[in-house]
């Protein structure tokens, strides 16, 4: 995160292993002005190396990215750099899924379906804190 400016931006990497919503996110994400989309990845261990290069303060993760899945890639994201805030993104799960992100060290646990306002709404919070 940024702050000193007059507006906030912070680094956003996108994961997702289905590439229609890698590419959605991506798009839609590029239009949102306080955060800066520095990288795209459809695996975690491309995400990690992404990651250990260009430092996002952000990351929108699918939560069952096959390769090692969004709970330990988190858990790696947070042991490579703890300020690093991760978001989940899930299709199914709520509350149950929601504790199990929480506990690996993401802040949020979201729906695929929720409506991309809630998800700016968030990722514009987590800027500004």
């Amino acid at each position: 995160m940024i702050k000193g400016t007059a507006k906030a931006t912070g680094r956003l990497l996108v994961v997702h292993w289905h590439a229609v919503v890698l590419k959605g996110l991506a798009a839609w994400i590029s239009h949102e002005p306080y955060v800066e989309l520095v990288g795209v990845a459809s695996n975690c261990e491309d995400a990690l190396d992404i990651a250990a290069e260009l430092h996002p303060d952000l990351v929108l993760l699918g939560y069952s990215t096959p390769d090692m899945g969004g709970i330990v890639a988190t858990r790696h994201l947070i042991e490579m750099r703890g300020e690093t805030r991760v978001i989940l993104l899930g299709v199914s799960g709520g509350s149950e899924r929601r504790a199990e992100a929480i506990e690996s060290g993401a802040v949020d646990y979201v729906l695929l379906d929720t409506p991309p306002w809630e998800i700016a709404a968030t990722l514009r919070r987590l800027v500004e804190e």
